[in-house]
């Protein structure tokens, strides 16, 4: 049985460990949903060469600056003709509540007893390290497909149900008071009828110039309805996605997959040029030295993650809704 001084040793080793795993763990959460390692992890990357990630140091609130309208600002002249002086229009800003979500990670000590020797005790704070990247992935997952401001809770991230939507309040601003601040959404219905026009009304319409969705994201139901409209010769996929471990099909050379938390019988066409998942600095998977409660025989440790997921111009986002086959 270890001593005071070898327990001392494997609570720091413990710590210093798992504080170092933070980075892993946080690649793992992110890349194993396709969502998800759009926004911050290796498909993201693949498809863009970034994440869209905003590291955020402070603020009562999330705030987005919003461009609603072009400048009125500018214009042509002609030699000594004056120039335009007015205030610059057009822009607002929107505001997101913090989210936060914690996971404590305990080992008793029996378990601590049970495991002595240093190989043992990594191989458990591995195991239960495991449990709660598992856990945390399956729970920001669901919560990414949210379908109303703080989710079914209230305290949950703001999900794409609600962001990508023609109705509804999202950043404290109104749909129904601002028009630009509408998602563009189209009923659609038997697939083999309709879906590929609806699909391409939708990619169209939230499309300028090259300034247009890069993913396209359904359900796995949907997404078979799509690929059985599709000749063997049409199924193109993208290469990068598939490199980065996740199968596709293409639309307009833009690749489209399944979630298996996305919205029933949606399709949601999404730009990361104007959506970010903004998380605090300082609770970014942010993990704590294992401490030892006063009243139980064991040591727990707490991961905390801290942000909320942001739409700018949403407008620029549609989705395609109430799809059967």
């Amino acid at each position: 049985m270890p001593g005071i001084s070898e327990t001392r040793t494997y609570d720091a080793l413990l710590s210093t460990t798992l504080a170092n795993y933070s980075e892993q763990m946080r690649d793992n959460i992110f890349d194993v949903y396709p969502t998800l390692s759009w926004l911050n992890g290796k498909l993201g990357e693949a498809l863009r060469g970034n994440k869209r990630l905003r590291l955020l140091d402070g603020g009562e609130s999330i705030v987005e600056h919003i461009l609603y309208e072009q400048s009125t600002s500018g214009g042509t002249y002609s030699n000594y003709g004056q120039l335009t002086i007015v205030p610059q229009e057009g822009m607002t800003i929107a505001r997101w509540n913090w989210r936060q979500y914690a996971w404590t990670l305990t080992i008793s000590g029996l378990e601590k007893r049970s495991n002595s020797g240093e190989a043992k005790m990594i191989d458990l704070l591995k195991a239960k390290t495991t449990q709660l990247e598992e856990s945390f992935r399956d729970r920001l997952s669901r919560d990414i497909w949210g379908t109303a401001v703080g989710g079914s809770d209230g305290i949950s991230i703001d999900g794409l149900g609600i962001a990508v939507d023609s109705t509804g309040t999202i950043g404290g601003i109104s749909a129904a008071s601002n028009s630009w601040w509408a998602a563009t959404e189209r009923a659609g219905g038997s697939f083999a009828a309709t879906g590929l026009n609806d699909m391409r009304v939708v990619f169209n319409t939230i499309s300028w110039g090259n300034n247009k969705p890069d993913f396209i994201v359904m359900p796995q139901a949907v997404q078979e309805f799509y690929e059985a409209t599709l000749q063997p010769q049409e199924r193109y996929t993208n290469t990068k996605a598939a490199n980065s471990g996740f199968e596709n099909l293409t639309f307009k050379a833009v690749p489209v997959l399944f979630d298996r938390d996305s919205i029933a019988g949606n399709i949601f066409f999404l730009n990361s040029n104007y959506i970010n998942l903004c998380v605090h600095k300082d609770a970014n998977m942010a993990t704590g030295k294992f401490v030892e409660p006063e009243n139980q025989d064991a040591m727990t440790a707490k991961t905390l993650w801290q942000g909320n997921l942001t739409i700018k111009e949403r407008r620029k986002h549609g989705k395609i809704t109430g799809i059967t086959a």
